[in-house]
């Protein structure tokens, strides 16, 4: 259901929200009555940067100037946005220093040419201004650069058609488009998704492992889910930065779709961690009815908070300014669900420990990797937003971003392995338990609602116990034996329970004293141990 909801949202998000543009190459008219306006912003190299334009615009609208602003206090916030005008906008610029380029043919190294075209059905002619040049960057550091074009001396206002390219490394193709702050975030991306595809594989073989021994709980389905979500989300950033690098424009739509199924994937694995900390799966197949009311409140709040993150992001972020994600009300608002969140895990996971000591080796382990990755979040959202320069944020954040979710996944596909050397492994109870449990209230003194203090390690050698030729048990230990007669006694959690061999070793049957003959064989067993404890040769 939570995925359901999750595809529904990212459907209405990305076919009903007008996307922002953020293209390296730029192409349009503008058309306007004020007599100064902003067109893009990008973050050049030092040196290495270059801004190509190709203009046209009508004579009568001369003159009409490029202005070039950086991110320097004095320079770029001091007129974006203020009570300032067209001249005092201008005067914070300088013309030795190129960053004001007059488009009339007067002003050499504009490169513009007055022409006309005479239109013979109304032998008129029209006089227009054509312009082609470019300007290469130099400066401390790479720099946001603002573009902008004023008309101060006309009250006609701005009507100009333009092409705007802007170029880093024009030597390497892999970053020829990209803005300074976004170099190596392809490269980051493309090395994470395949690294996700592997964890993929791994985790689902080591599902199927989990599925033969009827282990699969759906809180690992959870996990495969958001880690699928996670991969999914890689795919489609990778392939918007690839498109990105090869044609300079950018596709918004593949770059909002992989970070809403980036968010979804987070949401999931927030979902599955408190289910984890309340003991879901592990010490319990059933929660009450006021504490999955609570999380499904909670749940609905932080998914409804994402997705006015990228309805704020989408309609109401200015291009102007050089703003993270999470720099909004509905960003703040996830910081503090998310440190909700957490105290809500730490919460679950003392009293579940004071309940169920047994699972004092994996619930230990569980508060202490993901309180890391609860608290990383708000923290990371606050470092890239008041820390973290604004040339360089974009890159950082993303990979760090990338690293905690990798290693989040990472460590609970390491928690859940089913090996008998995995002392954290946290599932004991069967799924065809719990669907005993279902029917009849009850399976070998476990219920729904509280299942019995064991602390189980997997093992592929474990002997299964049938039910109408259904998995139900298994055996995990054994108490004594009868050379002669082949008779082993075990226990079930709750239950006292006997395998029958014969003298060559063969299973027969199996007896359990609370269900009596539960699977009765004559084959198919030959060279099992007559005694094993742990289920192991």
């Amino acid at each position: 259901m939570f995925l359901k909801d999750c595809i529904s949202t990212i459907c209405f998000i990305v076919f009903t929200i007008p996307r922002l543009t953020q293209c390296k190459i730029i192409e349009g008219e503008l058309v306007s009555h004020e007599n100064w306006a902003f067109l893009t912003r990008f973050c050049f190299l030092s040196k290495s940067g270059r801004f190509n334009y190709e203009i046209t615009y009508p004579y009568d609208y001369q003159v009409q100037n490029l202005l070039l602003y950086y991110d320097s206090r004095r320079q770029w916030p001091s007129v974006y946005k203020t009570p300032t005008t067209c001249e005092e906008k201008e005067g914070v610029l300088s013309m030795e220093n190129g960053q004001v380029i007059n488009l009339t043919s007067e002003y050499v190294y504009s490169n513009c040419h007055l022409q006309e075209i005479f239109d013979e059905n109304t032998n008129e002619t029209t006089k227009f201004y054509r312009c082609s040049h470019y300007r290469v960057f130099q400066s401390a550091r790479e720099r946001w650069w603002f573009i902008a074009v004023s008309n101060c001396q006309s009250k006609k206002g701005l009507k100009i058609t333009y092409r705007i390219t802007m170029t880093n490394d024009d030597h390497n193709p892999l970053l020829k488009h990209f803005s300074a702050d976004q170099f190596y975030i392809l490269h980051t991306d493309v090395v994470f998704t395949v690294l996700y595809l592997i964890l993929l594989i791994a985790s689902i073989f080591e599902a199927y492992a989990l599925y033969t021994r009827h282990l699969f709980h759906i809180t690992y389905k959870y996990y495969l889910t958001s880690l699928t979500l996670q991969f999914s989300s890689l795919v489609f950033l990778s392939t918007y930065y690839i498109i990105l690098a090869d044609r300079g424009y950018s596709h918004e739509v593949l770059k909002l779709i992989g970070k809403l199924l980036e968010s979804a994937s987070t949401s999931l694995f927030l979902l599955l961690l408190i289910l984890l900390a309340k003991g879901y799966t592990i010490t319990r197949a059933r929660l009450k009815k006021q504490t999955s009311t609570k999380i499904s409140l909670f749940m609905t709040l932080h998914t409804t908070t994402y997705i006015a993150i990228f309805f704020y992001e989408q309609m109401f972020f200015d291009p102007g300014e050089v703003l993270y994600m999470y720099e909004s009300w509905p960003g703040y608002g996830i910081i503090f669900l998310r440190i909700l969140g957490w105290f809500w895990f730490v919460y679950s996971i003392v009293f579940t420990l004071m309940h169920y000591p047994s699972k004092s080796s994996f619930l230990t382990k569980l508060f202490l990797l993901y309180s890391v990755w609860f608290i990383s979040a708000p923290v990371v959202i606050l470092i890239s937003t008041f820390v973290v320069p604004k040339w360089m944020r974009e890159k950082i954040i993303n990979a760090v971003e990338l690293f905690i979710a990798m290693h989040a996944h990472l460590v609970f596909f390491i928690l859940t392995r089913p090996s008998k050397a995995n002392r954290n492994f946290p599932f004991h109870v069967r799924t065809t338990q719990i669907d005993v449990m279902a029917k009849n209230g009850e399976a070998g003194g476990e219920t729904l609602d509280r299942f019995t203090h064991y602390s189980y390690a997997p093992s592929r050698s474990n002997f299964t116990v049938k039910n109408n030729n259904r998995p139900v048990f298994s055996v995990t230990s054994a108490n004594t034996t009868n050379g002669d007669s082949g008779i082993v006694n075990g226990t079930f959690p709750g239950s006292t329970n006997i395998l029958l061999f014969s003298t060559t070793g063969t299973l027969s049957g199996i007896y359990t004293s609370d269900l009596s003959l539960v699977e009765r064989q004559d084959n198919g067993y030959t060279g099992l141990p007559a005694v094993d404890a742990g289920g192991n040769p």
